[in-house]
């Protein structure tokens, strides 16, 4: 069996801030009524009960959602009230608020909304409303990348901070969070791992990351976001395990309470801190899969949450942006530089990282990656012809724990070190 290792260079304060309170979940279209509970098919035939905040948004006609007395708190988080007619950043916004545990009314401009701990305006919506004083809380301002005269309007709001969305996202989670204000440190980091072409270790690469940050003490999720690879759940060897998958959640509405998310997550009987969300070998029928806020959720539930992303195709990558960093694995192989090549492409805006995998069979070191992608690797992991009988027999993280394996895997670690350092209110955090 394989042994808690620590390797002396992270401890568990050195990844994002320690997790207390609530975590709550929400799925894509939180339409519940307030108090409703949910039940979801476990595996075995179990059910797991979920208790619903108020989310009456139904409908996009611009109204006032929730009570119209402006008092409809049934969360246990800060109120939040949004002014805008944008019913695709009221959805966002709404699971944002779910992931912090926030309770959320939005109004049209210039509508009354009631007392709030934090007032969010749509830069658009000032240009048909001013800023209503009866509403109370603090101030921020929402906008989208391609607004224009956001930070003129922040300055005539007395220099209110400002939210571009989706980059933000994190940010604004962790500061309608109660606990925005106890805690010292941000959300948690988001690590995406990509493979530039299949069978290089991707899978491999993201299981070891996240079994390596559990093992320093941090409180790690793997999330499996490839629906096609019949789960991440086969490689740890807990393909039989009744547990929470993607589908459970999948056919689940609403908001489940915080202090549900982290107990319902199955963990790994020899990492303590490793938690893994799966999918599993069934046939996936179209369905909208929760992506942002289960992911918004386990930012706050977790010190680092590592996102098996899968092979990067085109029209597949809206979830890379919503990491903080994306590994993006690649062979040593001329092939292998030129679908990296044009997978960074793919990728962007997401911040990219190569990490170099398998035999050097074509002269391809560190230089060559640099002056093709214009970026150093951050870590190689070396070929080992035990690894895929290790992945079929479910031992893949006993493989990682070799000596050879657990300096690349934690170097990698240390290197995400100084490539994410915590950044100021208004974009994503990260950082160790």
């Amino acid at each position: 069996m394989n042994t808690t290792r620590t390797s002396g260079r992270r401890s568990a304060g050195e990844f994002p801030h320690e997790v207390t309170g609530e975590v709550p979940w929400s799925a894509e279209h939180p339409q519940q009524h307030a108090g409703a509970t949910v039940e979801r098919p476990g595996r075995g035939g179990q059910t797991h009960p979920g208790t619903l905040y108020d989310d009456s948004s139904g409908d996009s006609s611009g109204e006032s959602f929730g009570d119209s007395n402006g008092d409809s708190n049934d969360g246990e988080g800060l109120r939040v009230g949004l002014q805008t007619e944008d019913s695709a950043l009221r959805h966002l916004v709404s699971g944002i608020c779910a992931s912090a545990g926030a309770t959320l009314k939005v109004s049209v401009a210039g509508a009354a909304v009631g007392a709030v701990d934090v007032q969010l305006y749509d830069v658009r919506s000032l240009a048909t409303a001013g800023i209503r004083d009866d509403a109370g809380g603090e101030v921020v301002l929402l906008g989208r990348p391609e607004d224009s005269g956001l930070w003129d309007a922040a300055a005539l709001l007395g220099g209110c901070p400002v939210a571009v969305l989706p980059e933000a996202e994190a940010w604004l989670a962790d500061r309608l969070s109660p606990r925005a204000q106890e805690s010292a440190g941000g959300p948690g980091v988001v690590v995406g791992v990509a493979g530039a072409a299949g069978g290089v270790g991707t899978s491999t690469l993201a299981c070891w990351l996240a079994a390596d940050a559990a093992d320093n003490g941090a409180r790690t999720v793997l999330v499996d976001a490839d629906p096609d690879g019949c789960g991440l759940d086969v490689l740890l060897g807990l393909e039989a395990v009744d547990a929470l998958r993607w589908p459970d959640l999948c056919r689940s509405n609403g908001v489940l309470r915080a202090e549900q998310l982290w107990p319902l997550l199955p963990g790994h009987v020899d990492h303590d801190d490793l938690r893994w969300l799966s999918w599993d070998r069934a046939p996936h029928p179209p369905v909208q899969v929760p992506w942002l806020p289960v992911l918004a959720a386990l930012r706050t539930a977790a010190h680092a949450v590592v996102v098996d992303l899968g092979r990067v195709t085109a029209g597949d990558t809206a979830l890379a942006t919503h990491c903080d960093v994306v590994l993006l694995t690649l062979p040593r192989t001329v092939r292998g530089v030129l679908a990296a090549h044009r997978a960074t492409e793919l990728l962007a805006p997401a911040r990219v990282e190569c990490v170099l995998c398998g035999v050097d069979v074509a002269d391809v070191d560190d230089a060559l990656v640099t002056e093709a992608l214009g970026r150093e690797p951050v870590g190689h992991i070396r070929f080992d012809g035990r690894v895929p009988e290790a992945a079929e027999t479910g031992r893949l993280l006993d493989r990682g724990g070799k000596r050879s394996h657990a300096q690349s895997v934690s170097q990698i670690w240390d290197e995400l070190t100084n490539v994410l350092s915590p950044v100021s209110g208004g974009t994503r955090g990260g950082g160790f």
